[in-house]
């Protein structure tokens, strides 16, 4: 894959679940490999990944997902949902967008984010220490509201809460 490749993006069907589940783990190593340990990643078990995701994609009570396929294989993902914060900054968070490095720059992570969100105003987390992510996020509007919290699970990662 390249970043010229042209891909498509639609809404995720359950057989796309082991390939989001492969490119959900793959786009955690590409984004948070120097900030989480080689233990983080080794700790992770990618069929976990895809039977997680099938019953996701299989529960009609959840909120859409979307994907980016390119050359027949899942190089992204995104979803929007009600917020999770207590209280809700804003009735909508973005959960979750992840591209493969390979397609950083194709449009592909625009054409997520715009399937899922369009321009509502919205809530999001990120990695306080992913500059490209917060770059993207604030081309789209989205700025720091000066909530930050600390991921235990995450060796510790902190995070930073983005609004628009």
């Amino acid at each position: 894959m390249s970043a010229t490749t042209p891909g498509v993006v639609r809404p995720a069907i359950p057989a796309d679940a082991a390939g989001i589940g492969s490119c959900h783990l793959t786009c955690w190593r590409e984004t948070y490999g120097e900030l989480l340990s080689t233990a983080f990643f080794a700790a992770r078990d990618p069929d976990r990944f895809a039977a997680n995701w099938a019953r996701l994609l299989a529960d009609p009570d959840q909120s859409p997902v979307v994907v980016a396929v390119v050359d027949g294989e899942v190089a992204g993902f995104a979803q929007a949902a009600p917020s999770r914060d207590e209280p809700p900054v804003r009735a909508e968070e973005l959960t979750t967008l992840y591209l493969r490095v390979a397609q950083h720059g194709s449009g592909l992570g625009q054409a997520l984010l715009g399937a899922v969100l369009g321009s509502r105003p919205a809530s999001l987390w990120v990695a306080e220490e992913n500059p490209r992510a917060r770059r993207f996020y604030a081309r789209n509007g989205f700025r720091p509201d000066g909530a930050r919290q600390v991921v235990d699970s995450w060796e510790g990662l902190a995070e930073i809460r983005l609004v628009r």
